[in-house]
């Protein structure tokens, strides 16, 4: 029981932020407790290991694709906002003219509601199933 307060404590040796008695017990504990000091020297290498990594810093061309591609997502997305709004819009009110007709309960009026009704719904499906595809396509980010 008294390893597991040690072993998630070599974090906090290895960035110096123990005080000096604390270290010393850490240390004396290390020595006797082959668990922890496994854990200890695999922590450390996994510290020495993220310090070699150096973060290359994007250049220009990078923050140019970058705005433009943020630009046009924006764009598209709004565009299709607009896109449903507007057909569902001039479904809703197509409905309700027919509903409101006094042809409704004629054959015609009832053919050109189930038509509206039926292209709405498969607009709807098709933009279902393309959005849950967007987000599992693993093609997504590569760049042609």
């Amino acid at each position: 029981m008294v390893c597991n307060r040690f072993q998630s404590e070599g974090m906090k040796l290895l960035d110096g932020e123990m005080t000096p008695e604390e270290k010393q017990a850490y240390e004396a504990h290390v020595k006797g407790c082959k668990d922890c000091s496994g854990e200890l020297r695999d922590i450390g290498r996994i510290v020495e290991f993220s310090d070699e990594i150096e973060l290359k810093e994007p250049d220009e061309e990078y923050w140019t694709s970058y705005w433009d591609d943020i630009f046009r997502r924006l764009e598209r997305r709004s565009g299709f906002v607009l896109l449903i709004t507007g057909l569902i819009g001039v479904t809703v009110l197509g409905l309700y003219k027919a509903v409101t007709s006094p042809e409704f309960l004629t054959f015609k009026g009832l053919g050109i509601a189930v038509v509206l009704l039926g292209l709405v719904v498969i607009f709807l499906s098709v933009l279902r199933e393309r959005y849950h595809e967007s987000k599992s396509d693993p093609y997504k980010g590569v760049k042609q």
